[in-house]
């Protein structure tokens, strides 16, 4: 059987352990935010889990709200975990464009306290390579 190609960006059903702690556990989606060469030769991705949003909830600067399959939701930008891409990985949800990813990686470098300068140059460099 032929394996996954699996996209940075892309969203899907992902099996979370549980770790005994306040992590999300079970089923949820999740959006994958390793590079694609990580995606295409490690055994493990990078991704980060969703949650469903419901009425009241708040959404703190530390999460991207979301809306994907008809359903509102929040990235948990703070619960960054890898996930084995055989044992944990099921099916295709949806893509982020973009901009969602953009929202994204701000929120991380946020939560990481990495240099946004990185991220604007990185940013800079991929519109020249588009055009």
């Amino acid at each position: 059987m032929a394996e996954k190609l699996i996209r940075r960006g892309e969203v899907y059903w992902i099996d979370l352990p549980d770790k005994g702690g306040h992590e999300l556990k079970d089923k949820h989606l999740g959006v994958v935010i390793s590079n694609n060469r990580q995606n295409q030769f490690s055994p493990v991705i990078v991704v980060l889990p969703l949650t469903s949003l419901k009425k009241g909830d708040k959404i703190y600067h530390f999460e991207v709200e979301t809306f994907i399959n008809n359903q509102a939701g929040k990235i948990l930008i703070d619960q960054i975990t890898t996930i084995d891409k055989v044992k944990r990985l099921g099916d295709l949800a949806g893509k982020f464009d973009e901009k969602m990813m953009i929202k994204i990686e701000r929120a991380i470098c946020f939560i990481l306290a990495l240099s946004t300068e990185a991220l604007a140059e990185e940013l800079a460099e991929r519109t020249k390579t588009k055009h």
